[in-house]
């Protein structure tokens, strides 16, 4: 997809937004249907405030998968594949994005508590087209 806007500024919160789909080439896309928020801090945000997306990806490039665990109902746990991600709903509750990992801790809605997956990558990228209205943390005179 033409992305009008591709940054590596991380200034971006993924927290409680949803994957919708993952793509697994080369590079590892995730994308947002819904999109995800940009904080005032990010360099391309020039609005003053803390912004909500339309439809967003991340890219991690070269993406290795290094580590990826599910925790299941039954307290048990699993190691996770790539073909795994064939089909997901993936609500993020963190993301990190050091060196040469990125970590990212989320609950998949399927038979697991929760799961996390860590990359190894070249470099990441957050990419939309437009903002669609406040953050959700966004608060007046913040």
């Amino acid at each position: 997809m033409g992305w009008k806007i591709v940054t590596d500024d991380s200034n971006v919160s993924l927290h409680d937004h949803l994957i919708t789909e993952i793509e697994m080439n080369e590079d590892v896309v995730l994308h947002f249907e819904n999109g995800f928020d940009v904080t005032k801090g990010n360099s391309v945000n020039s609005t003053g405030r803390h912004m909500h997306t339309g439809k967003s990806a991340v890219i991690l490039h070269n993406a290795v998968l290094f580590e990826g665990i599910k925790w299941l109902n039954d307290e048990s746990e699993r190691k996770l594949t790539v073909e795994d991600f064939s089909e997901v709903d993936f609500e993020v509750l963190s993301f990190s994005y050091e060196g040469e990992m990125v970590e990212l801790c989320g609950d998949a809605f399927d038979d697991s508590m929760f799961c996390k997956l860590l990359f190894k990558v070249s470099g990441v990228e957050f990419c939309w087209n437009e903002f669609v209205e406040d953050a959700w943390f966004q608060r007046d005179g913040n």
